[in-house]
């Protein structure tokens, strides 16, 4: 009789963020007639944004630490790859994959996986993390990358084999669209985490523009970090503060699309982040500064802005768009299409399922009795 793969996947927390949202999205579609899902966090408790929806799902979950300054993970994580009998360990963020592949190694799982979901520029400038990073991935078998930017990242400064790389976009879970409130006009929205490269000083500086456009536009900002207050004092100084909604961070982002009838990336390092696969799945017309070649290519299904150009330039593309419904009506459908056909998280995880298969095949592995 045929035992179920069973896969532990492991995060270094259940709070907001993105890598959470991909790996939520996962977990919905896996078949779970052939495999065993365990999800396993550093650190979480049942106040963490996710820890209930996994209860949901009916997907088990072991909180690794209850405290996120307090390293339980250095002995409960051991414990659980001695007692799990995994056949697939499969990492997500920085502990994670530090930690995770190295000690699923050395306890005999016979996959490790990678999930790369990361841009923050600290690991790949600093020769520490570099180091730490590169030996960590010598013991994945497979080292799975949202984006090429990453791939060539760990290439160039790890010197990762190229082989060992597979890009796997994000992917979004399938869902009822959101319904649209219809009196929504001139709302611009933006979420994310509020780090340095998310880049929310553009947007800050292109609602000044559209302002002086339009004295009817008005601003909300879903998402916090460390950028905040920086960030507030800049909207100060811009004299939009007026015109503009702090949301915060929230355990799911449907109020805020529903209460924009635009949305705009302007980060710089990141391809297509989740936030604006879902604006675009809910049929929102969507404008990023196109700094990478994969939203360049996506031109026709958002407003593709021109990098070179400056936040007026911009402001003026995106206040033509918002004065036309018509237009806004036919990007925001394209952009859904798109979603449907190329971004969802069922094809992301059939891919998944069949790597798990495929590398425990070349290790003539068998799921295990537990």
């Amino acid at each position: 009789m045929n035992r179920r793969i069973r896969v532990l996947h492991l995060i270094d927390n259940l709070d907001l963020g993105g890598a959470q949202t991909v790996l939520f999205g996962m977990v919905e579609c896996f078949d779970y007639t052939r495999f065993d899902i365990v999800l396993a966090a550093m650190h979480a408790h049942p106040e963490s944004i996710f820890f209930g929806r996994a209860a949901e799902l009916g997907v088990r979950v072991v909180p690794l630490s209850p405290r996120r300054w307090l390293p339980w993970y250095l002995a409960t994580l051991p414990g659980l790859l001695l007692r799990g009998r995994f056949d697939v360990v499969h990492c997500h963020l920085y502990v994670s994959n530090w930690l995770g592949k190295p000690l699923a190694r050395l306890f005999g799982v016979p996959v490790v996986v990678s999930h790369d979901h990361c841009y923050d520029r600290f690991r790949f400038e600093r020769r520490f993390f570099v180091t730490l990073d590169a030996f960590a991935n010598a013991f994945a078998d497979r080292i799975l990358v949202i984006a090429n930017s990453i791939r060539d990242e760990l290439i160039r400064l790890e010197r990762v084999p190229a082989r060992k790389i597979e890009l796997i976009q994000n992917g979004l879970s399938d869902r009822p669209m959101l319904f649209r409130r219809p009196y929504v006009r001139k709302t611009l929205g933006g979420a994310g985490r509020l780090v340095r490269w998310k880049r929310f000083d553009r947007f800050l500086r292109v609602g000044k523009q559209l302002l002086e456009l339009d004295p009817e536009y008005f601003f909300i900002l879903a998402g916090s970090g460390p950028e905040e207050q920086k960030l507030r004092a800049l909207a100060n100084d811009l004299g939009i503060s007026e015109n503009l909604l702090w949301l915060g961070a929230m355990p799911n982002l449907d109020n805020f699309f529903e209460s924009i009838n635009a949305f705009l990336l302007t980060s710089e390092l990141e391809d297509v982040p989740m936030v604006l696969l879902e604006a675009m799945y809910h049929g929102i017309p969507s404008a990023a500064v196109a700094d990478n070649e994969t939203r360049a290519q996506m031109a026709g299904d958002i407003l593709a802005l021109d990098p070179q150009e400056t936040e007026s330039a911009w402001a003026e593309a995106i206040h033509e768009l918002i004065q036309s419904p018509e237009k806004c009506l036919e990007l925001g459908n394209r952009g859904h299409t798109l979603m449907r056909k190329e971004y969802m998280a069922r094809d992301r995880v059939r891919r998944m399922e069949r790597l798990y298969v495929e590398l425990l095949a070349r290790k003539n592995h068998q799921p295990k009795r537990w």
